[in-house]
């Protein structure tokens, strides 16, 4: 009988070894699964960061190609004349232009029109570019209407310079005034500046004016 309890006793530390020894392994798994899902969650937030930020890249370089597009298409139709005669079809400095604007059906623009272009401040030394519109009415006695329109928002900074002859008898050169009454610049660059942190970029922009009318 004392034999028999003896090997009881023998079979019961067995198992309860066995049990320890699976209670073991269970933990490291339970770790290593907790590790491996931690491990997943970081690389799901760092895909999802840069996936946040390339969309933010791809949606700032549309919308700055939308202006280039929409700048080249204004300042590429520029009357021929001033409809007044004695104002000059563009007038500009190099911070800001204005020029007379012929209608265009294809881009529904019926009538000839003034178009400015200025850097305006915004506060906190940023800037919005700002393209500011006055139809030219024929009729007399009829009102004016400006139509203002921000077209890129929280700028470092807007320049303008133009190419031409910028008097007569003269050879074309780069000129950061631009003010004939008897014909437009053949160039107009624009140049803009983004914030050190602002993933929009800007390349230089030349737009052909058409030059001699």
């Amino acid at each position: 009988m004392p034999e028999v309890r003896q090997e009881h006793g023998r079979a019961g530390s067995a198992g309860d070894g066995a049990q320890a020894g699976f209670a073991l392994v269970e933990v490291l798994v339970s770790l290593a699964l907790a590790a491996l899902i931690g491990v997943l969650m970081v690389e799901t937030v760092r895909v999802a960061g840069r996936t946040a930020a390339a969309v933010a890249v791809a949606e700032g370089a549309g919308e700055v190609q939308a202006v280039r597009d929409h700048l080249r298409r204004t300042l590429g139709t520029l009357a021929s004349r001033h409809m007044d005669g004695s104002l000059p079809v563009l007038q500009g400095g190099p911070d800001g232009l204005s020029a007379a604007i012929a209608p265009d059906r294809v881009l529904e623009r019926p009538a000839e029109l003034v178009a400015s272009l200025a850097g305006v401040p915004r506060g906190g030394g940023a800037f919005d570019l700002v393209e500011r519109q006055i139809p030219l009415e024929t009729l007399q006695g009829t009102a004016r209407t400006a139509r203002s329109e921000v077209l890129l928002g929280r700028i470092a900074g807007v320049a303008f310079q133009y190419f031409g002859a910028p008097a007569k008898g003269l050879p074309p050169a780069w000129v950061a005034q631009w003010g004939r009454t008897d014909r437009q610049p053949d160039l107009v660059e624009v140049r803009i500046a983004f914030g050190p942190a602002d993933r929009r970029r800007w390349p230089p922009l030349l737009i052909a004016t058409g030059g001699q009318p």
